[in-house]
């Protein structure tokens, strides 16, 4: 009793009360989602108009895998290109399963979602393997980065969407983890992680097939490291990098002749954020817009999985014919764990797709962000670049990475990895009705279509 009368006794109990009171606190305040789940509208839904839908499912791991390195694969369910024929009449579903093709290819969710490209006239589709099929019977790792390293890009012939086919599979380099392709066709830029080979650059033939290759050492401050993804700039005549663990991008100056393509850097790479995800230009080449996931604001993965913050949406100009350098003009706050977007045709709405915490397999029995996903819904004026955060709608599923609105702008599309169920099968398409105006909004429609599990990417053939 004696040591209760001790002022110092007393002060460290009562720290020690607050300290667990904040830790009881803030675990409630986890229980607390940060948004409600969408309600489906009324409305009938818009038809999704344009050429097609292309989708990346990688079947070999669940989404919490990359929690718990547990794979859950099932027999006989393969990664796969799947192609949605467009139009598509949302009215009209029992018409949908003629519309959909798949072929297997094998592709990865280990990267930023841009693993998929088409050509201009959208007779072909390019692949990143990204990592590769594990063996026969393994059904858990030790760390989900022990994923077998991929190496190769598959060109698929759609010309005829109902009967996808691959044309080749080429090995280019160790883990091909994004692809770009020139606005003219002529050109596939490819990420890979080969030392001093950092990105490749591939002439494509007339008939699709990959041609010559070259390398290039992309160096930062005399290191190699990280270098994620590679975006054509609408004249074809540069390209944007995001470097440095995710946190700065790189502008370069692309010149080709018949023998030869040479990168120049322009100027010093531009420090962006804390973990920037893909990245893509404007219509006009004037913005590059990228989002940041926060994901590295502390030194231990797991903590940051658990506590990371809202995401931001960043604008950034960049006019080389000017001599200016490139500048940030504008940033947003958007949903949790923003890792892909969608930018609609005449530049004025951006959707993120917020996978929130939904990575968190299901043992943990409650977190915030854990059971649903969101999208963020921002205006972007595309003559300053300025970016306004509109609303955010929550919806169920696990681990979508990308959207893609159709060639009107009226409907969005967004794939779900798969929702959280026991050994899942399938994943997801779901479509939403996009309310232009002064004060645009998204509408759940309730309309979805099943592909095979694993969806993380999507593009629209316009």
């Amino acid at each position: 009793m004696n040591l209760l009368k001790s002022k110092w006794v007393r002060h460290g109990l009562l720290a020690g009360l607050g300290i667990l009171l904040a830790l009881v606190v803030y675990g409630l305040l986890q229980l607390i989602e940060p948004v409600g789940i969408a309600p489906i509208a009324t409305d009938a839904a818009a038809p999704f108009t344009g050429q097609a839908l292309l989708v990346a499912s990688d079947a070999d791991m669940v989404a919490t895998a990359y929690a718990d390195a547990r794979l859950d694969r099932v027999p006989g369910v393969e990664d796969a290109l799947t192609v949605v024929a467009l139009p598509l009449d949302l009215t009209q579903p029992e018409a949908a399963p003629a519309a959909i093709a798949s072929v297997q290819v094998s592709n990865s969710v280990m990267s930023w979602p841009q693993i998929i490209a088409f050509s201009p006239d959208g007779q072909r589709a390019y692949v990143a393997e990204v990592r590769s099929r594990p063996a026969d019977g393994v059904q858990e790792l030790e760390n989900i980065d022990d994923m077998p390293p991929g190496n190769t890009i598959t060109v698929v012939d759609i010309s005829d969407r109902s009967q996808p086919s691959v044309i080749e599979s080429v090995e280019v380099g160790r883990n091909p983890e994004h692809l770009s392709i020139s606005p003219d066709g002529r050109f596939l830029a490819v990420n890979l992680t080969e030392p001093g080979q950092e990105l490749l650059i591939v002439e494509l033939q007339p008939d699709g097939s990959l041609g010559r290759r070259s390398y290039f050492p992309m160096e930062m401050d005399g290191t190699r490291e990280d270098n994620r993804a590679a975006i054509w700039h609408p004249s074809g005549q540069y390209l944007a990098m995001t470097q440095d663990n995710n946190r700065r991008v790189g502008f370069y100056q692309v010149e080709t002749t018949d023998d030869a393509i040479a990168v120049t850097p322009i100027g010093e790479p531009l420090t962006l954020g804390n973990h920037l995800s893909n990245a893509r230009f404007t219509a006009d080449g004037r913005f590059l817009l990228v989002p940041d996931l926060k994901w590295s604001l502390y030194g231990n993965r797991t903590v940051s999985a658990l506590l990371n913050p809202r995401g931001e949406m960043i604008a950034v100009r960049f006019e080389p014919e000017s001599g200016a350098a490139p500048e940030v003009v504008s940033r947003v706050e958007v949903g949790l764990s923003p890792e892909g977007f969608a930018l609609n045709p005449d530049n004025t709405l951006i959707a993120t797709v917020n996978m929130q915490r939904t990575y968190l397999p299901s043992f943990i029995p409650a977190w915030r962000g854990k059971p649903y996903s969101s999208l963020s819904l921002v205006q972007f004026d595309p003559t300053s670049g300025q970016l306004t955060t509109v609303d955010e709608y929550g919806f169920e599923g696990l681990l979508p990475e990308q959207a893609a609105f159709d060639a009107s702008g009226n409907s969005l599309a967004v794939v779900i990895y798969n929702y959280r169920e026991p050994s899942p099968r399938t994943g997801a398409i779901e479509f939403w009705n996009v309310n232009s105006g002064s004060t645009p909004s998204l509408e759940r429609t309730g309309y979805t279509l099943d592909v095979v599990r694993g969806a993380h990417d999507i593009v629209l053939v316009p």
